[in-house]
Formats: structure tokens, C-alpha cells, sequence
């Protein structure tokens, strides 16, 4: 959020404070089973995220993809549509996402988000180490 505001590119309307319902963290679970989802998102807890549009688009989306420079951009977004579960690089098949209509394979994911799997690697420990889900001990990934 700071980085936005500071960048000029964002108000106080370009985030949400959201409850964690059970859906979000149900998902958040499925996405990263070996991560103690419930420790970060406590069900009667809050989270902050993006501002959407009516149509469920986040504000910052353009014609031609994010509006935001990529340096701004919060960790979930400079990885997207890349992610990692259970080890594997892999991606989501978004039919928002812009990229989808041209790769047909990870490589190809990877080379047209300008970027590298040690990079992604990074990004997901970043973002996940900031959110305060560091891997659950007693799941075996």
C-alpha cells in the first residue's frame, strides 16, 4: 500500500480492509496446503486488498494489462498469473489474464512475464514470508 501511495499512483480509495470469511480462507488453503492459512487469517480477522470495480476488476487494470510499474506492484501481482504449489512452479489459467491467450507452456509463462523461475521462486517465499505463512511443520510438502 505504501509503495502505491508513495509512487503517486493510488489513494486511500485503492484499498479495502475485507473480513477473512470462510471462502477466502478455504481458498488461501487449497492454493498453498502447506502454509497454516488459518494462523495468518484467523475467520474473525481482516485483510487488506485491492479495490475492485463494480465488475470485480481491480482498479489498477488497464486494456493492456497492470497500471501500476512493476516496482510498485504488490508481491501477488508481480506473480501473477505464476505460482508455486507444493514445490512446482505452475499458473493460473485466468481467461482475465492477457498472457493466457499466448502460452501454451510454463517456459513460455515465465518468458512472456519477463521474468525467471528464481525470480518467481523468490517473489512466492517473499510474499508468503510478509504475510506471515511460513511453511506448516507438520504437513509434509
Amino acid at each position: 500500500m505504501n509503495a502505491i501511495r508513495s509512487a503517486g499512483q493510488g489513494g486511500d480509495d485503492s484499498f479495502v480492509l475485507v473480513a477473512n470469511t470462510p471462502g477466502f480462507v478455504e481458498q488461501l488453503g487449497f492454493l498453498m496446503p502447506e502454509r497454516d492459512i488459518e494462523a495468518a487469517f484467523p475467520r474473525q480477522g481482516s485483510h487488506w486488498r485491492l479495490a475492485t470495480t463494480a465488475q470485480g476488476e481491480c482498479t489498477f487494470l488497464g486494456r493492456e494489462g497492470c497500471l501500476l510499474d512493476r516496482s510498485v506492484r504488490p508481491i501477488y501481482c508481480r506473480l501473477f498469473p505464476l505460482w508455486q504449489f507444493q514445490g512446482q512452479l505452475t499458473w493460473f489459467t485466468a481467461a482475465e489474464c492477457l498472457a493466457n491467450e499466448e502460452c501454451g507452456s510454463l517456459a513460455a509463462m515465465i518468458e512472456a512475464m519477463n521474468t525467471s523461475r528464481t525470480e518467481v521462486r523468490g517473489l512466492f517465499s517473499e510474499m508468503c514470508s510478509k504475510l506471515g505463512l511460513e511453511p506448516d511443520a507438520k504437513v509434509k510438502s
